[in-house]
C-alpha cells in the first residue's frame, strides 16, 4: 500500500509548511544527530509494558496482520498506564506504538482496537513517526537543549498543525484496513464519548454534522475563528466530530473504493512471531532467530 495513493491534502500541505519554517531543519537535524530512539527506547522498556507473543497475546496478535497488508515492519508495541484513551507512535529506525490503559478500557470491541492500531500503523505506512518523534523530544527536552522560546515556540506550533493534518491520512489508512467507515467511527466515538454503553446508538451522520455547525461557527464570525483557533493551537489531534465527517466523506468516493478492493486482494506477509521479521511460507524456523514457525501463517 502506497500513502501517495490516500494521503490526505491537508497534511500534504501542512508537511511543507512545516519544512519552510526557519529553523526548523536545524532543529530537527540537530535531533536526528544527537537523539536517537533509544532516549525513548529506554524510558518505554523501563516504564511500561512492551506487549509481545506472550505477553498480552490477544492484543498482540492483532498487528502482525496489520503490519503484513501495509508492507511495514513490525513496531515495537507498548501498555502505558493511562486512564486517558490514547495512543501513538514515534521512532525513526526503530518504531513503538504505545496504547494507554485507558484506551483499552474503552475500546473492548476487537475489531475497533484493529482500527486504532491500523491508525497507528497509517503513521508508519506515511512516514510521520520521526517528525512525531521531533515533536516529543522538543516538547519533552527542548530547552534543555538550548533552544529558547523564540525558536521552539514557531516550530512547536508548525508542528502541531502539521499533527492535526496527519491523523485524517493515518484515519483514512485505518479506514481502508477494516474495509468502512463505521468502526473507525464507532471507535473515535469511544473515545470522545465514553463506553460502548453508552455511545452504541449515536447516529454516525448526525454526529458528523456538528462538524458542519462547526464550520459555520468559524465562517460567521472572525472573533470565533480566532477564539477556536487558540483553543485548537496546542492540539495534536483534531477535533472528533470534524475526523468523523472526513472519514465518511471520504468513503463515497471513489478513491475509497479502489483501495478497499485493493486492500482486500492483498496477501498478509508471514512473520516470525518471535522477531517480526519477514518469513516465507514454507519456512520450519526463522532464519533470523531460529524460532520455530510451527503454526505460523
Amino acid at each position: 500500500m502506497n500513502s501517495h495513493e490516500f494521503i490526505h491534502p491537508e497534511d500534504e500541505m501542512a508537511m511543507r509548511n512545516l519544512e519552510g519554517v526557519p529553523g526548523f531543519d536545524t532543529v530537527a537535524r540537530f535531533i536526528l544527530e544527537h537523539f536517537t530512539e533509544n532516549l525513548l527506547h529506554g524510558l518505554y522498556m523501563a516504564q511500561m509494558v512492551r506487549i509481545s507473543p506472550t505477553q498480552l497475546p490477544e492484543i498482540y496478535n492483532l498487528l502482525p496482520p496489520i503490519c503484513g497488508k501495509f508492507g511495514i515492519d513490525l513496531p515495537e508495541l507498548y501498555l502505558t498506564m493511562d486512564p486517558a484513551p490514547n495512543a501513538w507512535t514515534i521512532g525513526d529506525k526503530r518504531k513503538f506504538i504505545v496504547l494507554t490503559s485507558g484506551l483499552l478500557d474503552h475500546i473492548t470491541n476487537k475489531k475497533e482496537l484493529q482500527s486504532i492500531i491500523a491508525h497507528e500503523c497509517g503513521h508508519i505506512l506515511c512516514r510521520h513517526v520521526f517528525y512525531n518523534t521531533v515533536a516529543i523530544l522538543l516538547v519533552n527536552f527542548g530547552e534543555s537543549l538550548g533552544f529558547g522560546q523564540v525558536v521552539l515556540a514557531p516550530i512547536l506550533l508548525a508542528i502541531k498543525y502539521w499533527q492535526r493534518r496527519s491523523e485524517l491520512s493515518a484515519d483514512r489508512a485505518s479506514t481502508v484496513y477494516i474495509g468502512g467507515p463505521d468502526v473507525p467511527c464507532r471507535a473515535l466515538l469511544r473515545i470522545c464519548g465514553g463506553p460502548d454503553n453508552l455511545t452504541k446508538n449515536i447516529n454516525l451522520q448526525e454526529y458528523a454534522e456538528q462538524a458542519k455547525a462547526y464550520d459555520e461557527l468559524l465562517a460567521n464570525s472572525k472573533w470565533n475563528k480566532l477564539l477556536q483557533n487558540m483553543a485548537v493551537m496546542n492540539a495534536d489531534h483534531p477535533f472528533a466530530a470534524v475526523r468523523i465527517r472526513e472519514i465518511l466523506s471520504w468513503t463515497a468516493s471513489p478513491q475509497f473504493d479502489r483501495l478497499k478492493d485493493a486492500m482486500a486482494r492483498a496477501a498478509v506477509e508471514p512473520r516470525c512471531p518471535k522477531c517480526g521479521k519477514r518469513v516465507t511460507a514454507k519456512a520450519k524456523f526463522c532464519r533470523y532467530c531460529g524460532n520455530n514457525l510451527k503454526g505460523v501463517k
